[in-house]
């Protein structure tokens, strides 16, 4: 019971039914005083019509057939009459005076008609004089109260009546649109619980485009990514496992072979010692990408601006890789515009870039050759990168900017990576407000192209 009473349709309900019955009560206090007193003052207004009719009529003739005729037309009716000479004597009267009839008799004389009693709850009467001719007498006119209370309570009666069945259809048209109203915000708590015990692909049955169904959409497309990161992040850690463990397993047992001093030639101890300083690279690569990707996250990924000459960069970077392509068969072809000018960069952090994209395509190419181009284009110098490898299929190229992913698996295996090298190379040309792009065809090769303004570079060198 009490976990309905905290429900949010139970106390969206208590709201909009307060708010409902608020707004109604007021509405209904209002509506019983203006039709009340509109009531009251229709009865007052045909009260006082009466009385001058038959004042108008008695003036004109003042005499006992006219006196009868007055009093006759007041028989049968809901109103009383009561004439009077100009000294309140009774003259003729429709029903017999009582004590409030007398008691309400004027004392002084008046010109014009009007209403002596309106207090119609605390009274019998509703009470009108008019005055006859020139002083000649009185018309008193009488409207009994108790109609007027009766009209009026069952007009009350008819209102509660009327207000208990707006309420009751009210108290279930808001329970329907309450519950229809939070039912997506129950749908949205079920799934963030599920989501929050590991459970992260969800299905979240919302409609419309409002905010509840835009917040339903949002909490499901999380759910995606989080699915999404959870599967990359175990294909990560397996992936790491698999490649920390190899070129350790070959550390640790070429080392003891060496350290045991059981091979005697000198060719064979270098083989073994090369063999020890490839996996130890391999290993400081891996290392090396996981704290890039660490500073990243945590906030510490700081450029170091300083005014660079890109072609400097592209072949420091083409001079350290030189070796590998070589002994690949790869050639490495330089395309360099030298009317580049310096641009504000961090050095090492480009430099990175230049490499990561060099590498990545001396280890997915088999043969042919990669070419790096730098060039002008308007306010923009324009890097580009690529080979005749291997490509990748179409419906990688979105997600290979992202943590972790690795367009296949037993490709990985075989050159080696763990799938943070794009990533954090997106990231260091995003931080110089660039920007890269690929283009790939399977089995034909890529395309990747860095955009880096130069416009603010060269407005510092003009204010120089």
């Amino acid at each position: 019971m009490s976990s309905k009473l905290n429900s949010i349709s139970f106390k969206l309900g208590l709201l909009f039914s307060g708010v409902f019955i608020t707004l109604l009560l007021l509405l209904g206090l209002i509506l019983y005083g203006v039709f009340t007193n509109m009531f009251v003052d229709y009865i007052k207004q045909d009260l006082l019509a009466k009385g001058q009719n038959h004042a108008r009529i008695l003036a004109e003739d003042f005499n006992q057939s006219a006196i009868n005729h007055v009093v006759e037309m007041e028989k049968g009716v809901m109103t009383d009459v009561l004439v009077t000479d100009n000294k309140q004597q009774f003259v003729a009267f429709s029903k017999k005076p009582d004590e409030e009839m007398v008691d309400h008799l004027i004392t002084k004389s008046l010109s014009n008609g009007t209403i002596l009693e309106e207090d119609w709850k605390q009274h019998s009467y509703l009470i009108s004089v008019t005055p006859i001719g020139d002083h000649l007498g009185y018309v008193y006119m009488y409207y009994p109260a108790s109609i007027l209370r009766e009209i009026v309570f069952v007009m009350n009666l008819l209102l509660i009546v009327a207000t208990i069945g707006i309420l009751l259809l009210a108290f279930g048209l808001i329970g329907i649109l309450s519950r229809r109203l939070t039912r997506p915000l129950l749908y949205m708590k079920e799934a963030t619980s599920k989501m929050a015990m590991g459970m992260y692909k969800q299905n979240i049955p919302v409609k419309g485009k409002d905010e509840v169904a835009q917040l339903g959409f949002s909490i499901q497309n999380l759910g995606d990514q989080l699915q999404y990161f959870e599967e990359s992040r175990s294909d990560f850690l397996a992936a790491v496992s698999h490649e920390l463990r190899t070129p350790l397993t070959y550390l640790k047992g070429y080392s003891d072979i060496l350290n045991k001093d059981i091979i005697k030639d000198r060719e064979e101890q270098k083989e073994y010692l090369t063999i020890i300083n490839k996996e130890a690279h391999r290993l400081s690569i891996l290392i090396n990408d996981l704290f890039e990707m660490s500073k990243l996250q945590t906030g510490q990924f700081v450029l170091k601006k300083e005014l660079t000459n890109i072609n400097q960069v592209i072949k420091k970077a083409t001079k350290n890789l030189n070796p590998v392509a070589n002994e690949k068969g790869i050639g490495l072809i330089l395309s360099l515009n030298e009317e580049i000018p310096d641009i504000s960069i961090d050095p090492q952090r480009m430099e990175q870039v230049i490499y990561n994209l060099i590498e990545n395509a001396i280890k997915y190419t088999s043969q042919g050759t990669i070419t790096i181009k730098s060039t002008l284009l308007g306010d923009f110098i324009v890097l580009q990168i690529s080979d005749t490898g291997i490509g990748i299929p179409s419906k990688d190229l979105p997600k290979i900017w992202e943590r972790f992913y690795r367009v296949d698996q037993s490709r990985t295996r075989k050159t080696g990576g763990s799938g943070l090298g794009l990533y954090v190379v997106k990231q260091i040309i995003d931080a110089h407000n660039g920007s890269i792009q690929v283009k790939s065809k399977e089995n034909e090769g890529s395309v990747f192209t860095i955009y880096l303004e130069k416009e603010e570079n060269d407005e510092k060198d003009t204010n120089s």
